[in-house]
């Protein structure tokens, strides 16, 4: 389905554009109405397909394209550091397995800090501030002219998604890992985050009891008290949210470094997109369950 009312804006002079015009490769990423219509049927502003055809004089990036690929580039970067986590959850239904590979992970020493820092922290910070920048430009309406990713409510949904990912992520980081609540303790000495003078929550000495705790016991008492209830929904919540923008992301990111030139291939290649979503958000929901209190954890 494809959107309508494209040939008077495709017709229609544009001076904005004409300063900016397009270049091979390195595009804002997807195709959007030149002339947005607030009166246009929910029909044609949630479209499936990835990308209309685009016009000469259609990118309307507005000195934004270098801020777009290293957004890209730093998520595909903290994707495949997604997909490898995602992977080692799973590891959870067998505990011995899991056990050993966390041990493993942590011989590396000294080395295991700076991989950390290298080719995770920075490029998250890279991609967070660069997408608040974003947020801050464009708010959370829907709509939005100026986004060339899509249809205008896969865009919505990358910004709604990338807000959720920010809070399930710094609770995340700063409950389980040492660079978290631990490390604001070794600095401050701050009384309210003693629980973490030993570390994050995730102990690689416990790997599997640790990580079942902080998911399913983070007020202590039993898992099935409302707290520990809203605890545990926030991973599943994580869990949807990252697999959408991941997967999103993938798709418009392939445009913006020009992976993918033709109108149909791009198309297609959000469908793969999508179909690659659900079996990560399986393999995401079953890493999630290895952690359940059960006879298996």
């Amino acid at each position: 389905m494809a959107i309508a009312s494209q040939e008077g804006a495709v017709n229609a002079p544009d001076t904005e554009s004409e300063s900016h015009p397009l270049r091979d490769g390195s595009q804002c990423g997807g195709d959007w109405p030149s002339a947005h219509d607030p009166n246009l049927a929910p029909r044609h502003t949630l479209p499936v397909e990835f990308c209309v055809p685009k016009e000469e004089g259609d990118c309307r990036c507005d000195g934004h394209g270098l801020e777009r690929q290293l957004v890209v580039i730093t998520g595909f970067m903290l994707g495949a550091f997604l997909l490898l986590h995602f992977a080692f959850n799973v590891l959870g239904l067998w505990p011995a397995l899991f056990q050993l590979t966390a041990s493993l992970t942590h011989r590396l020493g000294g080395a295991l800090p700076s991989l950390e820092i290298g080719l995770v922290l920075v490029p998250l910070v890279v991609h967070v501030a660069l997408g608040l920048r974003t947020l801050w430009r464009e708010k959370l309406v829907f709509g939005v002219e100026k986004h060339h990713r899509g249809s205008d409510v896969r865009y919505w949904l990358q910004r709604v998604t990338g807000v959720i990912l920010l809070v399930f992520l710094s609770f995340h980081l700063a409950t389980t890992h040492r660079w978290g609540l631990h490390l604001v303790y070794q600095m401050t000495r701050w009384p309210a985050a003693g629980r973490y003078a030993a570390g994050g929550l995730f102990e690689p000495q416990h790997a599997v009891a640790s990580a079942s705790e902080a998911q399913w016991h983070f007020w202590g008492g039993p898992a099935a008290s409302p707290a520990n209830l809203l605890v545990s929904e926030l991973f599943l919540l994580g869990i949807a949210a990252v697999v959408y923008h991941l997967v999103n992301g993938v798709a418009t990111g392939s445009e913006v470094l020009g992976f993918v030139p033709g109108g149909r291939r791009k198309d297609s290649l959000w469908r793969v997109c999508m179909g690659a979503g659900f079996v990560l958000a399986a393999i995401g929901l079953v890493g999630w369950y290895a952690f359940s209190p059960g006879p298996h954890s």
